[in-house]
């Protein structure tokens, strides 16, 4: 078991290396990114924050420094204790930028050993699992929610529980029941959207297991029942969350207010707009250097979807055919008459774990699909369409994919353990095994240029702010009304000055900060000055790249107001380095101060 683990850690950390590359180099200046959006800043500023409010002796769920002068009641927002919990101290002694780093490259090389531990106990072929872990640790997926959602991009608990939930049912036991535990608490400490893909995985276990052994006996009983209570301890813990509360709202109020970035109830149409679409699994990710082109010119079409991020879904050719293989070998075995007929056997049991991820992969990609197929005039309903009715805050069910995934890179190993089985010399296989794991690394490229962004090279204006005295507050313009703007946040981490932006929409700060949109008038300076602002920071670029004749016209008339004096002017900057995108790449910026 140590040589393994050994193994594991040491392939699937230099595979991370090269995948990453070149962000183990800089893990304190760089994150992994493609500014296809901004909640990653947003997490770096709430990283940053848990440091400052610890060095303060400050609440860290009292967000004091934005939204002022009301500051944030984020208190609701912490849904993972846990997961908070390890973010906090590793920014306390490290920093925002690694906290955020650490976590992403540990997330690659645990999926890796995770689902290399699950591949190696059903196929017993170390070659085939360490391919199943290079499949499901570096399939798109993975790295689309590494570049966009820090928790989503925590998929490296799932074969994990998977893994202890077979084991429970082969051998019902403390032992077990107690791994079993481990591993779903794991699940449910970082993301709840992967809890309900496990409890759907866990179901499906229990309700396949008599269908294929045509039996309900002692065993079967007694693994249900410590599958079961290892559940709802699981719920249990989520009800003690943050989020029991707001689900409890959702159910029972039926409400949509609510001051958070998590809602409690999204709109039904979301699950049309973030669903699985027909190319979605079939089509290269968009990054690819190679096919990425093809991909694009599908993007916004019902073929594949209209989120680069969202309906980045591809399973690669290579593990299709692999499980299409593993299907095949389930297929003939079954035919040959191998099945519990004639014992528990090692054939059977092998049967057994193929059926389960066959069955698994057709429930994901069920799941996967929009509440409706409309085939004329008739609609066919998908799960979707009643699970939202009980799971209103779950709406982007194409993230469903991951599981079809894990499901996808189990049958691959069996696939490709089948394909090995066929050649005798030792050498023979691993040449086979390595040239087909060459391949798919290929279909999972996505460099260059490099996924990477320079988070340590800022726009200079903040290191300016950050040498004005340490109790000054300013805003950023145009003002993030509508909803923050998590880089206005992430610039805070640089100049550390209270500002009056970062509302949330719902909240009493953003409905004062609705009045405030227009700069150029005498009121909105007025009531700047009264809450003590000082220095207005005027992003140019962003006023004149929404093309709005209003907006424009807005930017012209700031300089008008008397209440304004421009005291200083930074010109354009671009990133010193030109394969990597920086923060510091920006139009020209005044800053005004208010008299």
């Amino acid at each position: 078991m140590k040589k393994n683990f050994i193994l594991a850690f040491c392939f699937f950390t230099g595979l991370t290396f090269v995948m990453l590359f070149p962000l183990i180099l800089k893990m304190k200046s760089y994150m992994p990114g493609i500014f296809t959006t901004d909640e990653p800043f947003g997490w770096l500023a709430y990283f940053w924050w848990q440091k400052y409010a610890f060095s303060r002796h400050l609440a860290e769920t009292y967000y004091s420094v934005i939204a002022f002068p009301f500051g944030m009641d984020i208190s609701s927002q912490i849904l993972y204790p846990v997961s908070n919990f390890i973010s906090r101290w590793l920014a306390v002694s490290t920093g925002n930028i690694f906290t955020y780093n650490i976590q992403v490259v540990f997330s690659f090389v645990a999926s890796g050993i995770t689902m290399f531990y699950l591949a190696f106990i059903l196929t017993k072929n170390k070659i085939a699992a360490l391919f199943a872990g290079i499949v499901y640790a570096f399939c798109p997926y993975h790295f689309a929610r590494a570049w966009q959602h820090l928790l989503l991009a925590q998929i490296q608990w799932m074969p994990l529980y998977i893994l202890t939930l077979i084991k429970l049912q082969e051998r019902p036991g403390y032992k077990y029941m107690l791994l079993n535990f481990i591993a779903l608490f794991l699940v449910v400490s970082f993301e709840f959207h992967y809890t309900y893909f496990m409890y759907l995985s866990a179901g499906l276990l229990f309700v396949y297991y008599p269908i294929f052994y045509r039996k309900i006996d002692a065993q079967y009983r007694r693994s249900l029942l410590m599958a079961l209570l290892v559940m709802m301890a699981g719920i249990a813990f989520v009800v003690s969350t943050s989020a029991g509360s707001a689900y409890k709202k959702a159910i029972i109020k039926k409400s949509v207010v609510q001051p958070s970035a998590w809602e409690v109830v999204r709109p039904f149409d979301n699950l049309f707009a973030q669903s699985a679409r027909p190319l979605s699994y079939f089509l290269p990710a968009v990054t690819h250097p190679v096919f990425g082109n093809i991909t694009e010119s599908f993007i916004g079409t019902p073929f594949y979807g209209e989120s680069i991020t969202e309906h980045t879904l591809y399973l690669g050719w290579l593990p299709m055919i692999l499980a299409f293989v593993a299907f095949r070998r389930w297929r003939k075995a079954r035919a040959r008459g191998q099945s519990p007929k004639n014992g528990d056997s090692p054939l059977v049991r092998e049967n057994f774990y193929i059926g389960f991820f066959i069955l698994l992969a057709i429930v994901a990609w069920l799941f996967s699909q929009p509440p409706w197929w409309q085939i004329g005039p008739f609609k066919i309903y998908m799960p979707s369409f009643f699970m939202y009715k009980i799971l209103p805050m779950i709406r982007a069910y194409c993230r469903f994919g991951i599981l079809l995934m894990l499901a996808i890179s189990v049958l691959a190993a069996f696939g490709l353990n089948f394909v090995m089985e066929k050649f005798k010399r030792n050498s023979a296989k691993i040449a086979v095994a390595a040239g087909i794991s060459i391949l798919l690394l290929f279909e999972f490229w996505n460099w260059p240029p490099l996924r990477v962004i320079d988070v340590k090279t800022v726009p200079q204006v903040y290191h300016w702010l950050k040498k004005q005295p340490a109790d000054i507050v300013i805003a950023e313009y145009p003002l993030d009304a509508n909803s923050p703007n998590e880089k206005y946040k992430f610039y805070q981490s640089v100049h550390e000055k209270r500002m009056i932006n970062g509302t949330t929409p719902g909240t009493g700060a953003n409905h004062a900060a609705q009045a405030l949109v227009n700069l150029s008038e005498k009121s909105t300076t007025a009531q700047l000055r009264n809450w003590g602002v000082k220095y207005v920071i005027v992003h140019r670029d962003n006023y004149v790249r929404t093309e709005l004749v209003d907006v424009i016209a807005e930017l012209e008339r700031i300089p008008q107001n008397p209440d304004l004096r421009l005291i200083q002017t930074f010109p354009p900057e671009s990133c010193p380095d030109k394969d990597v995108i920086c923060m510091g790449k920006t139009g020209q910026i005044d800053v005004y101060q208010i008299q």
